[in-house]
Order: C-alpha cells, then sequence, then structure tokens
C-alpha cells in the first residue's frame, strides 16, 4: 500500500513503548489517529493529550469506519477482535516494525542494535545530531528527557534513527544506510534456542545493510567480532565501511585514558584521522562510556566533527529507567534501571560502586519472564555479587511469552544465599512476593547514605517513586 496516501490509522496495543512511539510520529505528521490498549497508562495519556483517540479495552467497533491501516502490537494474536474485524473488512494490517520497515524504505536509517544499551545509544546518537541541526526523526525504547514527545522525536530530515529489537528479528524489517552493533548475548530464549541462532540473526540483519553503507562494531565484545569476521568481506565488496570502536588502540575509532570519579567520568576518543578528543560524562559506567562511543564513532562517520560533539556528550542527563535518579533526599539515593539480563545488572551495581564509592548499594530485583530467568538462571547468581543487600522479587510474567514453567525468585534467593555462604559473605538477601513486600524489606534495610537501586523491566521500577 502507499503510505504517502494514508488519512487515518488505529493502532492495536497503542499503549506500549514503541507502539506510542510510531502513534505520534503519525499524529505529528498530519495523519489521524486512534488506537486502543488493555489498560490505561502514563503512555495512553500522553496520546490523548496530543489529540489522539484512545479506547481502553478491545472490541470490534473500536476499529473506525475509514480507517486506512490497522497497525498491532506484535504481542496481539490473531484472535483479537479487532484484529478480526480488520481482517473481515479487508483492512491492511501490519505489526509496528512492519510499518516501521516500509515508511522509512526511502529515508536514511540509523540502525542501533545490540543485546545491551540501544535505548542509551539511540538517543546519544539522537541528540548529538539534533545538536548540529540535522533534524532527525529518532525512536527509541525509553524517553528522553528533552524530547517533548518522550520517546520520539519528530525531525523534517531524512536521517531517522531507530533502536533495532533483535527480539523475534525485529531489526530485520530495516534496510539501513548505517548499523552499531553494541554488543551480543544470548537473550531472548523463548526466541533464540542459542547463542548460534543469535548470531545468525545478526549476520542476516547486516546483509540488509545499504550498499555504501556503514557498519560499526564493538572490538570488544568476541560475539560481535566473530558475526563481522564472517560477514566482513561481503560488507566490503558492496563498499560498506566497516569500522571498530571500543578500548583499546586495536580498534578503528579507540577509546583510551578512562578515568572516574564521583559523579563523573572521562575518556579519550580518536576519531578516523587520529585525532584524540576528551570527553566527560556525567552519567555512570563502562557501559555508557561504550554507548557514547558508539554514538560518537556513527555521527563522526557521516562527516560531523568530533569537536562539536563534546558539549552535548558533557550535557548528557541519560535517559527513562536507564540509571535514571529518582531522587537524592533524606540522605538516599533513589535510582531506577530497566536492566534485567545478568551482565547489565552486574555493569550497573558495578558503576553504582564508582559513582557513589563508600556507599552501601541496596538492589531490589525483578527478574524478567520465567524462561530467560531459567535459561540464564546460572549467570544471575554472581551478578548480584556487589550489591550490599538484595530483595528478589517474584518474576514478572510477560504476556504472551510464558510457558508454564516451574521456576520462582524463591529459586535464585536460594540459589544466591548458597553462594553467599561459599563466598563468606553475610548479608540481606530476601525473596519478595511481589513489588510491594520488596519496597517494605528496603524500607526496613535503609539507613542514611544508602544507595538503592531499583532494577528489571517489569513493574517493580513503582516502588522507586514510592521510596
Amino acid at each position: 500500500m502507499n503510505l504517502t496516501e494514508l488519512k487515518r490509522v488505529h493502532f492495536i496495543g497503542i499503549g506500549g513503548i514503541n507502539m506510542s512511539g510510531v502513534a505520534k510520529i503519525l499524529k505529528r505528521s498530519g495523519i489521524e489517529v486512534s488506537g486502543s490498549d488493555a489498560a490505561k497508562s502514563e503512555a495512553t495519556e500522553e496520546l490523548e493529550k496530543i489529540g489522539v483517540t484512545v479506547v481502553i479495552g478491545h472490541d470490534a467497533k473500536n476499529i473506525p469506519k475509514d480507517v486506512d491501516l490497522v497497525i498491532y502490537s506484535s504481542a496481539v494474536p490473531v484472535t483479537n477482535p479487532e484484529r478480526a474485524e480488520a481482517m473481515k473488512r479487508n483492512i491492511h494490517q501490519l505489526t509496528n516494525f512492519e510499518f516501521l520497515g516500509e515508511w522509512t524504505k526511502n529515508k536514511r536509517v540509523l540502525l542501533i542494535t545490540g543485546t545491551h544499551g540501544k535505548s542509551t545509544t539511540t538517543s546519544i546518537t539522537g541528540l548529538l545530531l539534533e545538536s548540529v541541526d540535522a533534524d532527525p526523526t529518532v525512536i527509541v525504547g525509553s524517553r528522553v528527557p528533552s524530547f517533548p514527545d518522550g520517546n520520539v522525536r519528530h525531525g523534517h530530515s531524512d536521517w531517522v534513527v531507530i533502536e533495532g529489537d533483535e527480539y523475534a528479528k525485529h531489526f530485520l524489517e530495516f534496510k539501513p544506510f548505517a548499523v552499531i552493533v553494541n554488543n551480543i548475548e544470548l537473550d531472548h530464549t523463548d526466541i533464540y534456542p542459542d547463542l548460534e541462532a543469535m548470531l545468525d540473526a545478526f549476520r542476516e540483519m547486516l546483509e540488509n545493510v545499504q550498499d555504501g553503507g556503514i557498519v560499526l562494531a564493538n572490538a570488544n565484545d568476541p560475539h560481535v567480532q566473530t558475526v563481522i569476521g564472517g560477514v566482513r568481506a561481503q560488507l566490503e565488496a558492496r563498499r560498506i565501511r566497516v569500522k571498530t570502536f571500543g578500548f583499546g588502540m586495536h580498534a578503528d575509532i579507540p577509546v583510551t585514558d578512562y578515568m572516574t570519579k564521583a559523579g563523573e567520568q572521562s575518556f579519550m576518543l580518536r576519531d578516523l584521522e587520529g585525532r584524540p578528543h576528551r570527553f566527560v560524562m556525567h552519567v555512570p559506567g563502562k557501559m555508557n562510556v561504550m554507548n557514547a562511543a558508539a554514538a560518537l564513532a556513527l555521527v563522526g562517520s557521516i562527516g560531523v566533527s568530533f569537536s562539536k560533539l563534546i558539549k552535548p556528550i558533557s550535557e548528557y542527563k541519560g535517559i527513562w529507567r536507564r540509571f535514571q535518579i529518582i531522587s537524592e533526599a533524606n540522605d538516599h539515593t533513589i535510582i531506577s534501571d530497566y536492566g534485567h539480563h545478568p551482565t547489565a545488572v552486574a555493569a550497573t551495581l558495578e558503576a553504582t560502586k564508582l559513582f557513589y564509592p563508600g556507599r552501601r548499594i541496596l538492589l531490589a530485583f525483578q527478574p524478567h519472564q520465567r524462561q530467560r530467568t531459567k535459561d540464564l538462571f546460572d549467570a544471575f547468581i554472581p551478578a548480584f555479587e556487589k550489591a550490599d543487600a538484595l530483595a528478589l522479587v517474584e518474576i514478572y510474567d510477560v504476556a504472551g511469552r510464558e510457558t508454564g514453567l516451574a521456576i520462582s525468585s524463591r529459586d535464585l534467593q536460594e540459589a544466591v544465599v548458597r553462594n553467599d555462604l561459599e563466598r563468606g559473605v553475610m548479608r540481606h538477601v530476601e525473596y519478595a512476593p511481589d513489588v510491594q513486600a520488596a519496597k517494605e524489606l528496603v524500607k526496613r534495610w535503609m539507613r542514611p547514605g544508602d544507595v538503592v537501586l531499583v532494577m528489571g523491566a517489569g513493574d517493580i521500577y513503582q516502588i522507586a517513586t514510592e521510596l
């Protein structure tokens, strides 16, 4: 179908972070937008404020009479009454990622991929381009404080920065001009049976890069380098520039002279001509240095001087639920973070220790999805070691992705306690049946000067605000 002729679009599952972003962009483009979702949320309220009609609950009558296209979340089954009504009326239907793939066909897509750091790297890339008046459209799986619409920026140039989700191979919908491959680690084990299946998906994604495009790859990640090593010759035969970024002079765009102190970290990054530039960041962790290096490498590769990017990197304040400081009142620091993979948990705890030296860290963590928890169980146990106290909330069940596995956060709590005994460590490690129970545990443990870290991709973020 011709997307330029769209006049009215209906969304099923409009409250999702990606769905709501696409809906905002279409509304800002002058298209009439309506949608439905199972529950009212901050996202649905934001949409209503800009004139989007949102209905809570799914019903065939929710679809307007003159709708041109129905966009549905991939979590919405074919049995949904609105999808059934659209089929009955022969209304064209696309998933949100299928739509974005079609919508961006004639645009210069900068696709940000990797198991960790996609949202942060997407937001930094978008903000860097915004700072040099490139006027990009940015679609990110979080909220960016300086974007009026939060999870999207509606630009008017051909540049589109998109967070490329590897779940169900959604990133294969795009034909990008440039790609960042930040890192690769086994995740989404309900989709990928093993690491090799995930590596294959990334190889397939790189085949979609446009001739004459750009691939920027993490020089420090062995899985990324395995993928790049297998496709480099084919990419370069199509005049695609393949460059690496990362710590050490073996990278094409190397990070060196890394320093950190309370509330600040800095590093040197050399551009493609070998000129060094010092950058200062006020968000913590080496993972954020890598996210920034990836974004800088990409923006530098399309012709922007690093000297123009020093100030926006220094001003970067992070994004929603990515080491988001909720409060620093009453001699406590409360931080909310979306991380839910063992590597992300360990890296965030390490960053917290460096940014808040000498302070206790109380971690409330909610595992996300039972299959992931089972498959990554052994990796979770050491991931929590830098927390001074740990509340493990019952696993967050993901709609449409659970298989009835008999596994609980209590199993994880018992395994962590056994590991602590073997290490000779004494600390609070408690199971919480729900997020409110976790809040009460943390309140009981809190002392002046403590840092409370609330982590997980489910509904645990609520207690950060309540605390």
